[in-house]
C-alpha cells in the first residue's frame, strides 16, 4: 500500500458566516497528481491554503507524512516554512530584486557549495538555461512561472501545491507548462495538489480529480471515470455537456430513457431511482446524423481545429444542441443521440 503524503480528516472552515469547507476528508498517496476542481466559491483555493498552513481550519486535522501539522483539538500548528512543501501560485511570487538563479538558490536548504549548480540544473529542466542572470521584470509571464516552478522544486519537496498557476498564461504557453509540470512531477516522484477551473488540466495532468461544490467533495475519480459518469449536472457541464432538457424518464427492460420523436431514447442515469421528471445533458460527441431521428435545423456553425461545430435546433424537443463533425453539415438533418453521452439527473 502506498504511503499517504497528505491526509485531511474532517476539515471545516468558515469565512465570517459563510461555511467554505464542510467536513473534507481525503488521503493523497505518494506520487499521485491530484486536481482540485470546482466553480468560484467551491472551496478549492481555501483547501490548498489550509494544507500550506496559510490558513487554519476551524475543525479537523491536517497530517503530512504521518505527522499532524494542524489540529485545533490537540493544540498543534506547524508553520508553512516548516512543512517542507513546494508552492506555485498564480502571481508567480518571485523576489523582484533577485535574479532567476538567486530566486532558486535562496529556496534551497543548507549552505552546500553545489547549490548554484543544482539551481542551474533546475533552470535547464524548465527550459530557462541561459537566462540565469535575468530579473523577474525582464521575463515574460510564462518564463516567470517556469522560474516559480523551479523554485518550488528546489527544496526537493514530496508534495507540490499549485494554485491555478496557468490561468494567467496564453494558450500556447499554458500547453507547454502543462507538459513540463507533468514531466517534472513524474521525474521527482513527488505528489501534486493542483487547483484549477480549466477542464483541459483534468485531461492533461491528473491521475485523480476531486470535484468540489459548496465546500464538499462531490466526486472523487480518475479522469476517465469523471468523463464517463459525472455525478452532478455541474460536473457534466464542466466536462462538456449541455442541456437541462426536461424529460419524463422511464425504464424499458433494463434500460433507462425517454420517449421522443425518434422513438425510445436511452440515457445514462445518474442518481435516478424512480421513473418521473428528470433533466438531460448531452455532449456534442454524442450527436449523430442519420436517416432517421429528430428533425433538426442548422442554426449556426463554426470551424474549430479540423471539425465543424454546429448548433442545431430540434423543434420536437424545443431544444438546441451542438454536434462535432468532420464534414460541413447540411441546413437540415435527422439527429440521434448516443446514450453514453446523454446524462439524466433527477429534476430538482
Amino acid at each position: 500500500m502506498s504511503e499517504n503524503i497528505l491526509s485531511l480528516d474532517g476539515i471545516v472552515k468558515s469565512h465570517g458566516r459563510t461555511r467554505v469547507l464542510r467536513g473534507i476528508t481525503l488521503d493523497v498517496p505518494r506520487g499521485q497528481f491530484v486536481l482540485l476542481m470546482g466553480g468560484s466559491g467551491s472551496g478549492k483555493t481555501t483547501l490548498i491554503r489550509l494544507v500550506a498552513g496559510l490558513e487554519r481550519p476551524d475543525a479537523g486535522c491536517v497530517t503530512l507524512r504521518g505527522r499532524r501539522v494542524d489540529s485545533h483539538a490537540d493544540g498543534i500548528f506547524v508553520p508553512p516554512e516548516r512543512r517542507g512543501l513546494g508552492m506555485v501560485f498564480q502571481d508567480y511570487a518571485l523576489w523582484p530584486h533577485l535574479t532567476c538563479l538567486d530566486n532558486i538558490v535562496t529556496a534551497m536548504p543548507g549552505r552546500g557549495r553545489d547549490r548554484g549548480e543544482r539551481a542551474r540544473a533546475l533552470l535547464r529542466d524548465v527550459s530557462m538555461a541561459g537566462l540565469e542572470g535575468r530579473y523577474p521584470a525582464q521575463l515574460s509571464g510564462g518564463q516567470q512561472q517556469r522560474v516559480g516552478l523551479a523554485r518550488a522544486l528546489a527544496a526537493r519537496p514530496d508534495l507540490l501545491l499549485l494554485d491555478e498557476p496557468l490561468s494567467g498564461l496564453d494558450v500556447e504557453v499554458r500547453g507547454r507548462m502543462r507538459d513540463q509540470i507533468r514531466r517534472l512531477v513524474r521525474e521527482t516522484g513527488c505528489s501534486a495538489l493542483f487547483v484549477t477551473h480549466d477542464p483541459v488540466d483534468v485531461w492533461r495532468l491528473a491521475d485523480r480529480v476531486l470535484m468540489l461544490e459548496g465546500g464538499q467533495i462531490v466526486q472523487d475519480a480518475a479522469p476517465d471515470g469523471l468523463y464517463r459518469r459525472p455525478l452532478s449536472p455541474r460536473i457534466a457541464r464542466m466536462t462538456g455537456a449541455e442541456g437541462a432538457l426536461p424529460v419524463m424518464l422511464r425504464r424499458r427492460d433494463r434500460q433507462w430513457g425517454f420517449d421522443g420523436a425518434g422513438g425510445f431514447q436511452d440515457v445514462t442515469p445518474v442518481g435516478v431511482d424512480n421513473e418521473g421528471p428528470a433533466c438531460a445533458y448531452l455532449r456534442p460527441e454524442g450527436v449523430r446524423r442519420g436517416a432517421r431521428g429528430h428533425v433538426a435545423m442548422r442554426m449556426d456553425m463554426t470551424f474549430e481545429a479540423g471539425r465543424w461545430r454546429t448548433l442545431w435546433h430540434l423543434p420536437s424537443l424545443d431544444w438546441s444542441v451542438h454536434s462535432l463533425e468532420a464534414e460541413s453539415p447540411p441546413e437540415q438533418a435527422f439527429l440521434t443521440f448516443d446514450g453514453q453521452h446523454l446524462f439524466a439527473y433527477p429534476a430538482s
